[in-house]
């Protein structure tokens, strides 16, 4: 006797569609050939209107808010917060605050001492070009000797 005389198993509809070759059918095309239901169009539209919806809100939008252990085409044991990314305690949001502002801070000061060093380097090449500049000119006031100053007497 068949264990499901009017529908197809889950797993079957999944190999057949693609999933032997590592490509799983989407949520929607699971429920349209394991079930022949009314809401087949709304899902169609949903999928339709904005395709990069995750498959669990797809699901809540068409069969309603999940239950805590059962998700349509995901079975037993698995949560919709699974699916959802869930959320991560407040300890954990704190800690990871804390931690990106003592980094900003760290960086803030970082770009203060390296903006610091480079005003003063800027500062330097000034004089460095004021001095070569008067160099400059003060070469060009005194005439240059062809003769040696040491007399061969």
């Amino acid at each position: 006797m068949l264990h499901h005389i009017s529908s197809k198993p889950i797993r079957e509809i999944i190999y057949q569609k693609g999933g032997k070759d590592g490509n799983p059918p989407d949520l929607a095309t699971i429920f349209f050939e394991t079930r022949k239901k009314d809401n087949k169009a709304q899902i169609e539209e949903i999928v339709q209107a904005d395709p990069s919806l995750p498959s669990i809100e797809i699901i809540e939008k068409c069969c309603g808010p999940q239950t805590r252990s059962h998700v349509f085409g995901f079975g037993g044991g698995v949560k919709a917060k699974d699916l959802k990314g869930g959320t991560s305690s407040k300890a954990e949001l704190l800690f990871a605050l804390r931690s990106t502002q003592k980094e900003n801070k760290s960086l803030n000061e970082e770009n203060k001492s390296l903006n610091e060093r480079l005003s003063t380097l800027e500062d330097e090449i000034k004089e460095m070009r004021k001095i070569r500049e008067y160099f400059t000119a003060q070469q060009s006031h005194v005439p240059l000797t062809t003769t040696s100053p040491v007399s061969t007497e």
